[in-house]
């Protein structure tokens, strides 16, 4: 097994710097001028416990991915700290690309070099170049050779411990030599996908939030689970002051969030259309549906249309933009390995410019970082060029209790031992959740820590300045942890705190959910409600106190109570006075937060 203090040692030095992150190269020079692209390396591509079987034949032809990585390293991480002490001055998408995206000549010579191996380009999706080429091509290129192994166990294991089940014996591929290029071509190269195939032929990395199945009448353990009280999203928009900003003409008018969405899927926007109508949202704002290719077969996401659905409805003004990458990045024989999910984020930071993101679809962090660092770091490196554009960046953080081993009893994930990936980023703010319990004709009694709320600490990120200064009591400083806010994510009378009770629209009919789905977009929706952009939002929200006392780079200054701790319910850590692992600082008084947000 690899070994946590190893994977610390490498990424830290990756990704950051004392005061906040920093980016770095992922490969490394030897003295004879070539370029280590260590992210492929086999310390990452070849699974403990596997057995060498033979060569994979080199007449074999593979499709790959060169993913690409930023230039200019350090005035971009001086443009991420301006932006983090500084708000309001934020770069355009067009700014971005012309000062840190690789140029045309580097990535011609780079394609250039390839082609005289006989490797041909077939797709340039910006930081992603696909390839076609046979494994003797490839090996040549790269100065590796590829194997085909026997992995003899049935789960998958990561520091130490089980993290994914059932999924093996199996036979795949891989890379034993850390693949090299020439430094001049190879030099903004952060990691090939492609030439092993663990990912996606063995295992579906990316899961959703929210995944049980739609149920309008029984829940899948039994009629308990559903609440005989709805509790409509009116009732939360009173109760947690979101009508008061209405009422002051704040409804987030102009602004956009951004949903990213499952890939592979489709969303029927007349769903969406029929919950604000259901309601009586008065909508101002658009919807909008972007679909990258035409490969539907995940079927329609409930997930989505529950984001949007949400985010719509405690933003009435904003401008809704669903994304899908549907098949788009090289084709089905790259879709599995997630490129398809970065690419939404790439597509919405480059052509919609949000002002904030909502994410309910994830990665295991722990799974990155023991075997797939290089879509960690392409991931990362998106989460910066939405700070410095201004975009507020949040995620819910996961059905799954703590570090994601104590779900719900009514179904399985099949994956332990990790806290979820770009959750975990600081540049991220993770959304716990919060119980509604309500009366018997659906108003709210009261709140608590919603018990399936996912929580934990990173294996990638360090302790970071948000939290050594954080005015929340009991802040840890022993490494990156999260949630970082907390939402509705489950709510109902006379009914367990992981059952149903809250309300949305999917194909024409009425069905009831559970799950932080809902909280990240509630809570996008609220901060659209600021009206202008934020960027980062933890080196914010950790430097209001419960007091309403805001510490800004220029001294405190005086706003008001917006933080409403939670001091029940567990998951099963309890749920306490200060930060805590169910609901981090805790929720919020949505008038209260978004004056003090613009007080900031």
């Amino acid at each position: 097994m690899k070994r946590l203090g190893s994977i610390y040692v490498v990424l830290v030095v990756f990704l950051f710097s004392i005061s906040s992150l920093s980016l770095a190269s992922s490969g490394s020079l030897s003295s004879g001028g070539s370029y280590y692209i260590e992210t492929s390396s086999p310390q990452y591509s070849i699974l403990p416990g596997s057995q060498f079987v033979e060569p994979l034949n080199t007449s074999l032809s593979i499709p790959f991915a060169v993913l690409l990585n930023f230039t200019n390293y350090s005035s971009l991480n001086e443009e991420l700290l301006r932006v983090i002490n500084n708000r309001g001055e934020y770069l355009y998408p067009n700014q971005f690309r012309q000062y840190y995206y690789p140029s045309e000549a580097y990535i011609n010579s780079l394609v250039a070099y390839l082609n005289q191996y006989g490797i041909t380009e077939t797709g340039d999706y910006g930081l992603i170049l696909t390839f076609n080429g046979t494994v003797g091509e490839i090996e040549q290129a790269f100065h590796t050779q590829i194997n085909v192994y026997y992995y003899p166990f049935k789960d998958i294991y990561w520091f130490g411990k089980v993290g994914i089940e059932n999924v093996g014996p199996f036979y795949y591929f891989t890379n034993n030599v850390t693949p090299s290029l020439p430094y001049s071509v190879g030099k903004y190269v952060l990691g090939i996908v492609g030439i092993d195939s663990i990912d996606p032929h063995v295992y579906q990395a990316l899961r959703q939030a929210w995944n049980i199945p739609m149920i309008n009448e029984r829940g899948p353990s039994g009629r308990n689970l559903i609440s005989s009280a709805i509790i409509t999203p009116n009732t939360i928009l009173q109760y947690f002051n979101f009508t008061k900003l209405y009422n002051q003409g704040m409804t987030g008018s102009g602004s956009k969030i951004a949903i990213e969405g499952v890939p592979e899927c489709y969303v029927n926007t007349t769903d969406i259309q029929s919950f604000w109508t259901l309601y009586g949202i008065n909508r101002t704002g658009s919807l909008n549906v972007i679909t990258l290719g035409n490969d539907t077969s995940g079927g329609q996401s409930g997930e989505n249309e529950l984001d949007a659905e949400y985010s719509g409805a405690f933003a009435p003004g904003s401008n809704i933009y669903v994304v899908f990458s549907d098949g788009y990045v090289g084709g089905k024989a790259l879709v599995g390995n997630s490129l398809n999910y970065y690419y939404e984020y790439y597509y919405m930071a480059n052509y919609i410019n949000p002002d904030v993101v909502s994410i309910s679809v994830t990665l295991p962090e722990s799974f990155l970082a023991a075997y797939y660092p290089a879509m960690l770091y392409m991931i990362h490196n998106v989460m910066v060029q939405f700070s410095v554009q201004g975009t507020s960046v949040l995620a819910a953080s996961g059905d799954w209790g703590f570090e994601s081993d104590h779900p719900p009893p009514n179904f399985h994930i099949g994956v332990y031992n990790t806290i979820w990936y770009p959750e975990s980023d600081p540049l991220v703010t993770s959304v716990g959740g919060i119980f509604l319990n309500a009366t018997s004709n659906g108003s709210i009694a009261s709140i608590s820590g919603w018990d399936y709320s996912t929580g934990g600490n990173s294996v990638v990120f360090p302790v970071q300045t948000f939290e050594l200064t954080s005015l929340i009591p009991f802040t840890p400083v022993t490494g990156r942890t999260y949630p970082d806010i907390a939402f509705v994510s489950a709510g109902g009378y006379n009914i367990p705190e992981f059952g149903f009770g809250l309300p949305l629209v999917f194909e024409g009919q009425i069905f009831v959910w559970y799950g932080t789905s809902g909280a990240a977009p509630m809570t996008a929706g609220m901060i659209s409600l600021v009206g202008h952009r934020l960027g980062p939002l933890n080196y914010v929200l950790y430097h209001i106190s419960y007091s309403g006392e805001i510490l800004t780079p220029q001294g405190i200054i005086e706003g008001q109570p917006a933080w409403i701790p939670i001091t029940s319910g567990n998951n099963p850590l309890p749920a306490h006075y200060g930060w805590n692992y169910v609901t981090g600082p805790g929720t919020y008084n949505a008038y209260a937060m978004v004056y003090d947000l613009e007080l900031y």
